[in-house]
């Protein structure tokens, strides 16, 4: 099946040269749809640069910072491929990255999303790429240090998974990574999108959890698949951080089942903002 890639830019800095030229070679891929979210000069101009050089290509501008969660809507919308592979702008493909994804849908179970194998300059697993089923219980470990006593209690499981064998195969986990993933169109439409109550962070991990609610499979695919730069735009760090903070206090209060984790989750919600600062 014919593969689109959506690749949202938001100031994305010199990775972005990395990206694109990553998108020429990769194999199995039909159509390139670029959404700005506001590059500066620079960055807008490579992005015309790429379209001018590549049929496939083309970009969404003059909407502004409407959000990842948004523009990736917006960038599914405007491809008609029925695969549609979600992309950072900071990530340089290996050239089989989205056919080994590809395969890897074929038989998972709809609605199915795949991720991919990211890895740093080392060649170290990108963090958050496989995941555990992220509850109020995990976050609390995670974000509150007591995960690093996960050696003496299984109780104090992290539930980012990166730093575990990687499988030799396609693995069900409980979220993978929006860095780079991919659906079939038929299921994205079906589950409404990325849930656009997120401006940017958590909306991957709101989707695995939609997907698994749903009965279908979330698949991590090991490869390598690619390099992840990582924290390229200049946004400001502490409004990056209370954008963080919103999407995760949103997402344990979506997903909070029953009056006391309700409760539960209020509280931890409002701590988490609290002890966030406004930009």
């Amino acid at each position: 099946m014919r593969i689109g890639a959506v690749i949202v830019s938001y100031r994305t800095g010199p990775a972005l040269a990395a990206c694109l030229a990553s998108l020429e070679r990769a194999q199995g891929l039909d159509e390139i749809v670029l959404v700005d979210n506001g590059n500066d000069a620079a960055e807008a101009a490579a992005l015309d640069g790429f379209v001018a050089a590549d049929p496939r290509a083309r970009v969404l501008r003059g909407h502004g910072n409407i959000g990842f969660a948004a523009a990736c809507n917006l960038g599914a919308r405007a491809s008609s491929a029925p695969l549609l592979a979600f992309i950072n702008p900071d990530v340089a493909l290996e050239n089989n990255a989205l056919s080994s994804l590809a395969a890897a849908l074929q038989s998972a179970k709809a609605p199915a999303i795949v991720g991919g194998d990211l890895r740093d300059d080392a060649g170290r697993p990108d963090r958050g790429q496989r995941r555990d089923r992220l509850t109020l219980w995990r976050a609390s470990v995670s974000f509150s240090g007591l995960a690093k006593l996960e050696r003496f209690a299984p109780i104090f499981r992290d539930f980012n998974r990166h730093i575990d064998p990687l499988p030799s195969a396609p693995l069900r986990v409980g979220a993978i990574s929006g860095a780079l993933m991919m659906m079939r169109r038929a299921d994205f439409d079906a589950l409404g999108g990325f849930d656009e109550g997120y401006f940017v962070h958590v909306e991957d991990i709101d989707m695995c959890r939609r997907v698994e609610d749903a009965g279908g499979d979330v698949i991590f695919v090991p490869g390598p698949h690619g390099v992840h730069a990582r924290s390229t735009s200049d946004a400001p760090s502490h409004a990056v951080a209370r954008h963080k903070a919103e999407s995760m206090a949103r997402y344990l209060r979506k997903f909070a089942r029953g009056p006391v984790e309700v409760v539960l989750t209020g509280v931890a919600s409002a701590l988490l903002l609290a002890f966030t600062p406004k930009p």
